[in-house]
């Protein structure tokens, strides 16, 4: 997407953007405000439909007392005047009251003092009697407005041939659906079935076409909506709805200007403004162009050409605006100066190179570099003389291209794997002029990140440790060696000082020492013992003596024995309370050796004045024991390689052979536990391991079978 059409969208949705989802917000409140106002018009037809059917059903009840004009069980003849009479004094609504024989005469006559009109009101229902009599049914007829009033005139038809004309008031009905207004404009009013306004409603303003609004009635349902109807001359928007006893309609119509005229100029304004903010934005783009866009593309391929050619051929042009223009000139002098030193720079990297490339070749370890695919990247010439490979090419790909199975199966294994450092050894057979020869290598790979691609390499290091094995082959046979030979006049020593212990009686001359040399007899019975189960633990010999040890006297009986040493030192020894009776099955030989392993090296490491804490606790699967200092701490990058053979911190070289710790874990596995260091440099050491309790005691041996007598 280029500079000007990426500054076209961003102003566009700075500026137009608001504008438009301010329009949507306004379409989307006219539409919801168009269906509230129609539902609103439609509650107001349905109510005054509603009280035009109520008003006719109680004109309906006060027809009842005709009943005893043609009961034909009457016992005797009633005063038809009187009855009438009294109706009508009953029925306030009943203006006017007639009953008219055969011959179109009035029998009898009563009409309401609030009448105006003089005349009475049956003479102008002549047609509407003429046709009830023919029916034979009630009939009504259309309303009569007479001197301001309206009047609902019904005909009852009797069976002797004369009728009964009523006529109901309706101003009060009318009234009361006039004056139902919605806002300032808004009218409600009755329409007959050919559209036309029942007479004496008050329609001013509201002039409309009949055979319009008898159009709508008829295309519509017993209720409908209208939109856009002119009365008098203005659009108007509302709802009807049917009356169900007579062929009328409530009709609740409102000015559209009133409803929603400000909405739409609110929109109309808003649409305007959206497109002349979209001018204003254009015009400025264009500007934004020449002065910024088109010297920032300029710039932009400059660099360009300058980055794939490595050469500035020529200077980019200065123009725009003057901070546009300062932009350039720094950027034409930065170019230049990085050409002058490239041209520096490479000459360094040619010889640098050849520097690598010679100290690279001339070291014994086999160096290799391959990508993530595989793929080899360097190799020096060791490297390829172990793994069989002729030369380096681009089909070479490790390890499908290792000819020498032992080093493919290792790197096979170690490429595999995701860590980021590895480090396995491996016997390999190496052809020499005569002979094959087994030799033992070290393979060391670790990741880094190509340069270029930004994806994880390899670096493998393959070095010959044949002589280091051979070392540490006569290294633990001297060990074992040494500590077979010094075990006799140990046990001797040990048992002299024991017996002295008890043969002299207590003294604070003599204890001391006594119990220094045996502490230090005992000691050196640990290391001794030590070596010898370390072998017997790599080579799988060890065989676990396996009873029920009670932690809490273990633990103690391990610190009262260091006490001799952590007296003289100032260091504190205790032993955490016992949340309860913890015991365990272990090889309690071995497990006191590994507590006081850890033991013995935090009275090594811990400084006078102060602490040593031993602990025990369990949970469902395992026991935990803790040997917890203040001495100086272990460093994190230390904490597991403690762990291994022959393995000690720098400063600690000269105190020890480091074998205590890896006698430790290997003794703790055989229990099916691990064992951790927790530590912060400066405070102290917490060393855990753990013991399972799924190790079982073994049976009891059976007893030898009873010997079969010897037939004489």
């Amino acid at each position: 997407m280029k500079l000007t059409t990426r500054f076209l969208l961003i102003l566009l949705a700075i500026a137009v953007l608001p504008l438009v989802l301010a329009v949507g917000w306004n379409v989307y409140q006219y539409n919801s405000s168009v269906s509230s106002y129609f539902e609103l018009h439609r509650g107001l037809s349905r109510l005054s439909a509603s009280n035009v059917d109520d008003w006719f059903l109680n004109t309906n009840r006060n027809l009842a007392f005709l009943y005893e004009f043609e009961n034909p069980l009457r016992g005797r003849k009633v005063n038809e005047a009187e009855v009438i009479a009294q109706a009508a004094r009953i029925n306030s609504d009943i203006m006017s009251l007639g009953l008219v024989d055969k011959a179109d005469k009035e029998q009898f006559f009563l009409q309401s003092e609030k009448v105006k009109e003089k005349k009475s009101l049956a003479s102008f229902q002549k047609e509407l009697i003429d046709r009830a009599r023919e029916s034979g049914i009630v009939t009504s007829g259309e309303v009569l407005c007479t001197r301001g009033q309206a009047f609902f005139p019904l005909v009852y038809p009797l069976v002797d041939g004369r009728v009964v004309v009523f006529h109901f008031a309706m101003d009060k009905l009318l009234e009361k659906i006039n004056s139902q207004r919605a806002g300032r404009s808004g009218r409600v009013f009755i329409s007959d079935s050919k559209g036309r306004p029942l007479p004496c409603q008050d329609m001013k303003g509201l002039d409309y076409s009949p055979e319009e609004m008898k159009k709508t009635f008829r295309s519509g349902s017993r209720t409908g909506t209208l939109a856009k109807f002119v009365f008098s001359g203005k659009e108007y928007s509302g709802a009807y709805a049917a009356i169900d006893k007579l062929d009328w309609a409530a009709v609740s119509v409102q000015s559209e200007d009133e409803l929603y005229g400000k909405q739409r100029k609110s929109i109309l304004i808003f649409s305007v403004l959206a497109v002349v903010i979209f001018g204003v934005t254009m015009v400025v783009v264009f500007l934004i162009s020449n002065r910024i866009i088109v010297p920032i593309n300029n710039m932009v391929g400059g660099v360009k050409g300058f980055l794939r050619t490595q050469h500035l051929d020529k200077v980019i042009p200065a123009e725009g605006w003057p901070e546009i223009k300062s932009l350039v000139g720094v950027l034409n002098r930065l170019m230049l100066e990085l050409q002058a030193y490239r041209a520096f720079q490479l000459n360094q990297i040619v010889e640098e190179k050849g520097k690598a490339q010679a100290l690279i070749d001339t070291i014994s370890d086999g160096v290799l570099l391959i990508d993530d695919r595989g793929s080899l990247i360097y190799c020096n010439n060791t490297a390829l003389k172990l793994l069989g490979i002729p030369k380096i090419s681009p089909e070479v790909a490790v390890p499908r291209s290792v000819k020498n199975e032992a080093f493919f199966n290792a790197l096979t294994e170690m490429l595999g794997q995701k860590e980021k450092y590895l480090k396995i050894e491996v016997d390999a057979p190496l052809a020499g002029e005569t002979t094959t020869v087994l030799k033992s290598f070290r393979i060391i790979s670790n990741q880094f990140l190509l340069a270029t691609l930004k994806r994880p390499g390899r670096v493998i290091i393959i070095r010959d440790i044949t002589s280091e094995k051979e070392i540490e082959k006569a290294k633990e046979e001297f060990f074992h060696m040494i500590t077979h030979d010094m075990r006799a006049p140990l046990s001797t020593l040990q048992g002299y000082t024991e017996l002295l212990m008890k043969k002299i009686g207590p003294s604070p001359a003599t204890d001391k020492y006594l119990q220094s040399m045996l502490y230090s007899s005992r000691r050196l019975r640990g290391m001794i013992d030590d070596i010898l189960n370390t072998t017997k633990l790599e080579r799988g010999t060890m065989s676990l003596q396996l009873d029920d040890v009670d932690a809490e006297a273990l633990i103690t009986r391990i610190k009262e024995n260091h006490e001799p040493v952590a007296g003289p030192k100032n260091i504190k020894l205790s032993v955490a309370p016992f949340p309860s009776k913890i015991r365990v099955t272990a090889d309690p030989i071995l497990l006191e050796r590994v507590i006081t392993n850890l033991m013995g090296n935090s009275l090594k490491f811990t400084p006078g004045g102060g602490s040593i804490t031993l602990s025990a606790w369990e949970d469902d699967k395992q026991v935990f024991f803790a040997v917890q200092d203040t001495g100086p701490g272990i460093p994190e990058n230390k904490r597991r390689e403690i762990f291994e053979k022959y393995s000690q911190m720098e400063e600690h070289k000269s105190q020890g052979f480091g074998l205590g710790l890896a006698m430790c874990q290997m003794t703790v596995q055989l229990h099916k536990g691990d064992i951790w260091v927790e530590s912060e440099v400066g405070k102290g050491s917490k060393f855990i391991f753990t013991v399972s309790k799924a190790m079982a005691a073994p049976p009891p041996a059976a007893p030898p079978p009873p010997p079969v007598p010897t037939p004489s």
